[in-house]
């Protein structure tokens, strides 16, 4: 019987270090997500196709994205939305790094404008409870808005279940 060398036995430690490592529950910072509020309730909104809300496209956002990337997904900015009087209004804009004013990527907006520029369905995300042992977020509220040019036409609102939030682990 031959005993293994320390060469030997340092390459098979190495070799399970390496092993463990890749068979290891990896961890990513949360996406950036476009924020929302319906009164006093906040979350976030995201489009029922996929991902960001779409915001006017200009030269200044497109820079910022490029220089924001590595922060999350879409870099940002993303947006600040809030509903009322039946519409959904850009109230501002957040990057990674904080909140930037409306005016400095548009010019010529106000805080709050209509986003009469989005049309479609959107899923919202209200009041945030805890982070189940299924690793998942849980919020109380969730919503499906339907929008034509910034006014909602139609919204359903559905309460979830928040009783595993009372769970210890």
């Amino acid at each position: 019987m031959q005993i293994p060398t320390f060469l030997e036995r340092m390459w098979r430690l190495l070799l399970l270090v390496v092993c463990l490592v890749a068979a290891a529950p990896a961890a990513a910072t949360e996406p950036l997500h476009d924020q929302y509020a319906d009164g006093a309730r906040t979350g976030h909104i995201f489009p029922s196709s996929c991902c960001w809300v779409e915001l006017p496209s200009n030269d200044r956002i497109w820079e910022i994205r490029r220089k924001e990337f590595g922060c999350s997904a879409i870099g940002g900015p993303v947006g600040e939305f809030k509903l009322e009087h039946g519409k959904l209004w850009l109230t501002g804009l957040m990057k990674c790094s904080g909140k930037i004013p409306l005016q400095m990527i548009y010019p010529d907006m106000k805080a709050p404008v209509l986003a009469e520029w989005l049309t479609g369905t959107f899923k919202t995300r209200l009041d945030y409870r805890c982070y189940t042992q299924k690793t998942q977020d849980l919020y109380a509220v969730t919503q499906e808005l339907v929008v034509e040019k910034g006014v909602v036409v139609s919204l359903k609102e559905t309460q979830q279940d928040v009783s595993a939030c009372a769970t210890k682990p």
